[in-house]
């Protein structure tokens, strides 16, 4: 990835006034995390991943293609709850409020017991009852370990105002890749058995587990399970003083895993056109 080939250096070019609080926030000069968060970072991540969803064309995707998507989204769901646990023991001591949400995360994530199970468990079963798609085990591809690897390096980071950016980030974009995944899910049930959406009972169940707000699975009262983790995270850095996060390095946090995460897609794309030829 490079600045010219960056889905957030494009939306910086096209945002100069987020470039600027960018700048500032990163300089120390922009002061406001509530600001940060609602006016420019989350309309930051809103436009990536339109751009994302464009270029991946799920509706366009043959057999080949939407099962390599499927694999390799796959594979960030079996580590993710256990790097919530990570995160939220490198940050206890200094924010306790922020490992608290951390480890509610891990919980609905890992499978709390009683509760709905692994979030990889529901997933990974739902493939193989209603699609016939095995990825337990799975071996990702090169782009996809680098981005496991980023995320294993920043949950053991010694900051826990970088941990705190790079969860949100994390989390974040969580809504819009699910709703990808669902469209690529869909395309590969079309062509393979003519089935889509509710067609696919395991697999709506799971899309509306992390989407519905009024679903079963849900623990905070009028969010989905993503929404709820998104908002539960984004406050530590809309409150950073409250909480005395360092929204300098808030922020680089959350630009790391971004850039990371989107690079992720871009990568995909390419693997998925190469497919073609």
């Amino acid at each position: 990835m490079t600045p010219e080939t960056s889905y957030v250096h494009a939306y910086l070019n096209v945002h100069p006034e987020t470039r600027e609080v960018v700048k500032g926030a990163l300089l120390g000069t922009f002061t406001s995390g509530q600001d940060l968060v609602e006016k420019h970072l989350a309309p930051m991540i809103d436009w990536v991943y339109e751009q994302i969803a464009d270029q991946v064309g799920a509706s366009e995707l043959n057999a080949a293609q939407a099962r390599m998507y499927i694999e390799e989204l796959s594979v960030f769901a079996r580590y993710n709850a256990q790097f919530l646990k990570q995160a939220a023991t490198a940050v206890e001591g200094f924010c306790p409020e922020l490992a608290h949400e951390l480890r509610r995360n891990h919980l609905e994530e890992g499978g709390e017991r009683g509760k709905i199970p692994a979030h990889f468990v529901l997933y990974s079963r739902a493939l193989l009852a209603d699609l016939g798609l095995l990825v337990n085990g799975h071996v990702p591809a090169a782009e996809t370990l680098t981005l496991v690897a980023l995320h294993q390096f920043m949950v053991g980071s010694h900051m826990p105002s970088s941990i705190a950016g790079s969860y949100y980030a994390t989390e974040a974009v969580a809504i819009a890749e699910t709703e990808i995944l669902r469209d690529i899910t869909d395309r590969y049930g079309l062509l393979t058995i003519q089935a889509s959406g509710s067609e696919l009972p395991q697999l709506d169940y799971y899309y509306r587990l992390h989407l519905d707000d009024d679903h079963e699975g849900t623990q905070v009262a009028g969010l989905s399970v993503e929404a709820a983790h998104i908002e539960g995270l984004a406050q530590f850095i809309k409150k950073s003083e409250l909480f005395h996060i360092d929204l300098p390095q808030a922020l680089d946090g959350f630009l790391q895993i971004l850039e990371a995460m989107a690079d992720w897609w871009a990568q995909l794309i390419r693997r998925s056109q190469e497919m073609n030829q």
